[in-house]
């Protein structure tokens, strides 16, 4: 993260902004693209002013989400945020679901993945990117019905030429799902531990190792 060969793009997904908070500000001090996709999206995305529906939300972060946003435009990092979803009116493999825009979320209905045109909109992102950092999957993989934008995502990261690393159990999960481990550069099973390193914290681990 000191020298990375540019473009740097982190690719961030996952349920909650808080819990990823610190780390995504202190990403915008490094990487030149930033890609915010799962449920955590949707809180940035209801900070613009899209009704999310039922979709899961942290009122509470709706203020740090535009205040983030504000920052990654002055420092000049493009964001990407969906601008399509999968949804669902209930968090159940069988439930009915469909595509719509970001602007036309069913109220009572929420967002369990990305649509298509966001996955385009992501591989754009990924397209040139020299390094990629990935934490958090994109929709509820675990259910095949909301799998498909975190497999995709997935592919196009295997395919890349760029140096990948992904975080985490989940994000890890993901890829082995996808059939595309063998192409990542490198999987840390440490998704709380990965989330600190991006936070530009030192490990407790690390410190002991160099005392010795």
């Amino acid at each position: 993260m000191d020298a990375p060969e540019r473009p740097l793009v982190a690719l961030v997904g996952g349920a909650k902004v808080s819990s990823k908070l610190g780390a995504l500000e202190n990403m915008l001090e490094k990487v030149d693209r930033l890609v915010i996709g799962g449920a955590m999206a949707n809180t940035f995305l209801k900070s613009q002013g899209h009704e999310v529906g039922t979709s899961l939300v942290e009122d509470d972060l709706l203020g740090a989400a535009t205040q983030m946003l504000a920052k990654a435009e002055q420092k000049g990092v493009k964001v990407y945020l969906p601008v399509d979803l999968i949804v669902a009116e209930n968090f159940a493999q069988d439930a009915q679901s469909k595509q719509v825009t970001i602007d036309n979320i069913p109220p009572g209905w929420m967002a369990l993945d990305i649509g298509p045109e966001t996955i385009k909109l992501f591989a754009e992102a990924l397209a040139d990117a020299k390094t990629i950092v990935w934490n958090g999957p994109m929709g509820a993989f675990e259910m095949d019905a909301f799998a498909n934008g975190t497999m995709e995502l997935a592919r196009i990261v295997g395919s890349s030429q760029a140096l990948s690393i992904t975080g985490g159990g989940d994000s890890n999960a993901a890829v082995k799902k996808s059939g595309e481990a063998d192409n990542i550069t490198y999987m840390s099973t440490g998704g709380g531990a990965f989330l600190q390193l991006m936070e530009g914290k030192t490990l407790p681990g690390v410190v002991a190792l160099e005392a010795a």
